[in-house]
């Protein structure tokens, strides 16, 4: 895409280069934007994996690079968010209801969940020594003093992501609100972002470098829900938050497989493990904040058909528009909870009523 200009078109995407924004190896960070015809704003975090120790940064990967068996965080993310621009909440076309807002796309390449703002040494596959830049707040907060002077006052917001976005919609939503004080309709939307560990307040605090304001809410193994129950603690109903998974989800359930038995694989049991996973954290999220939106779903995962695994992330794919769960489609769900509806759906499909 090109750099945005002094006069960007309207239904044009382009790139927006930050000042002394920088990915996890030091290279030039920016994100896309589009210029919309509604007063309203589309913020997305997209996803891209994560690090969190020195033997997770020592294995970066991206779509141009071969050795993808051990590849924790992504770098190098341009034509994966390029070729994302218009499909599912993107697509420009009359299903979408978001096709006329002003979009936001906030790339993922600094292995933090967006959440941090210093740098962390590392011992690189090679011996060398290195410092992964865990920069994703500071890049985030850059982006949006650009966007502000194009989207100052929206009438709604919409804050979402997929996988590590979903994890930094829970994370960054708090501050990014801030920005639109004023903006009364406000929905963020996690799209398959949960695993735990027990130590995500010291990684936050020693590995990204997080805001303390960031760190200070996370207590648990979970840190999706520590960063969305403070949100709802904080801003009430005033701010619609949503979940939305597939109950077999099978890059969530090779994150857990190794995180749980140090197996970086793709496996029926891991994806047994992961729905069990899921089916305590519906009832997690139903008790600390008992407005939620909930979508669950069961689309195959047709790379993966001998391990009964589900597909990962819904929202960024045509699936969102043509599969129905209770007979309804993921985008009728987020529609109807912008307009006020919020609902829980598929939760038979974990043996919830």
């Amino acid at each position: 895409h090109p750099v945005i200009p002094e006069k960007p078109e309207t239904g044009k995407w382009y790139r927006i280069y930050p000042e002394d924004c920088v990915d996890a190896n030091g290279e030039k960070a920016y994100a896309n934007f589009q210029l919309g015809t509604e007063n309203k704003l589309l913020v997305y975090f997209s996803g891209g994996g994560v690090s969190w120790n020195e033997y997770t940064a020592a294995r970066q990967t991206s779509l141009y690079s071969q050795n993808a068996k051990e590849g924790f965080y992504m770098v190098h993310v341009d034509l994966f968010t390029d070729l994302n621009g218009n499909k599912g909440i993107f697509e420009n076309s009359e299903r979408n209801p978001f096709r006329n807002w002003h979009k936001l796309m906030l790339h993922y390449n600094t292995g933090d969940f967006h959440a941090g703002d210093g740098d962390y040494p590392y011992t690189s596959l090679d011996g060398s020594r290195r410092v992964l830049h865990h920069h994703g707040f500071r890049n985030y907060r850059a982006v949006m003093e650009m966007v502000k002077a194009y989207v100052p006052s929206p009438e709604n917001l919409l804050i979402t992501g997929c996988s590590g976005g979903a994890f930094g919609v829970a994370l960054v939503s708090d501050d990014l609100i801030a920005y639109y004080p004023e903006c009364k309709n406000v929905t963020c939307v996690v799209d398959s972002g949960f695993f735990r560990i027990p130590n995500w307040h010291d990684i936050a605090q020693n590995v990204w470098h997080s805001p303390k304001e960031i760190v200070e809410r996370l207590h648990s193994d979970n840190i999706m829900l520590d960063g969305l129950e403070a949100l709802h603690r904080k801003h009430g109903d005033r701010v619609k938050i949503l979940f939305c998974a597939s109950v077999r989800d099978g890059s969530l359930a090779r994150m857990m497989n190794y995180i749980n038995h140090n197996d970086f694989s793709f496996t029926k049991e891991a994806g047994d493990e992961c729905e069990a996973e899921l089916k305590q954290l519906c009832d997690e999220m139903r008790i600390a904040i008992p407005t939620v939106g909930l979508y669950f779903f069961d689309v195959p995962d047709n790379s993966q058909k001998d391990k009964n695994l589900t597909i990962h992330c819904i929202i960024g794919n045509k699936v969102a528009y043509e599969y129905r769960t209770e007979g309804k489609t993921a985008m009728e769900w987020i529609e109807n909870a912008v307009n006020g509806r919020v609902e829980q759906i598929g939760l038979g499909l974990l043996g919830k009523k």
